[in-house]
């Protein structure tokens, strides 16, 4: 390579082009799932928020009064602050995963040029 000749200028390999073209296609994909992801995490923490909420209102009617059949709607409460919780956990791993999708392609996109 000459010092005047820049990467950029070198003609590319198959390898690089192949490189180049997937990471044109993959990176808004990869974009657009993190932003939703987020969004849904951010979603996903009002929801519990609310739950909490719902909850500690349901205690308080609970603690006042005899004890009305409310029970079991505390309990699919409970269940449902359960399954967020682990919903969240889910998010936060597919989250992570795509940020290191995402790192990746950054990386073959720095080879590839």
């Amino acid at each position: 390579m000459e010092p005047n000749e820049r990467l950029d200028d070198m003609p590319l390999t198959d390898k690089d082009k192949f490189s180049k073209g997937l990471m044109t296609l993959l990176t808004p994909v990869i974009e657009e799932m993190d932003s939703r992801i987020v969004a849904v995490k951010a979603s996903q923490l009002e929801l519990n928020k609310e739950i909490e909420r719902l909850l500690a209102e349901l205690q308080l009617f609970v603690d006042a009064t005899e004890q009305p059949s409310i029970q079991p709607s505390i309990q699919k409460l409970i269940s449902a602050t359960k399954k967020l919780a682990t919903t969240n956990v889910t998010l936060k791993t597919v989250h992570d995963r795509v940020e290191k999708m995402y790192v990746q392609l950054g990386k073959s996109k720095e080879t590839a040029t």
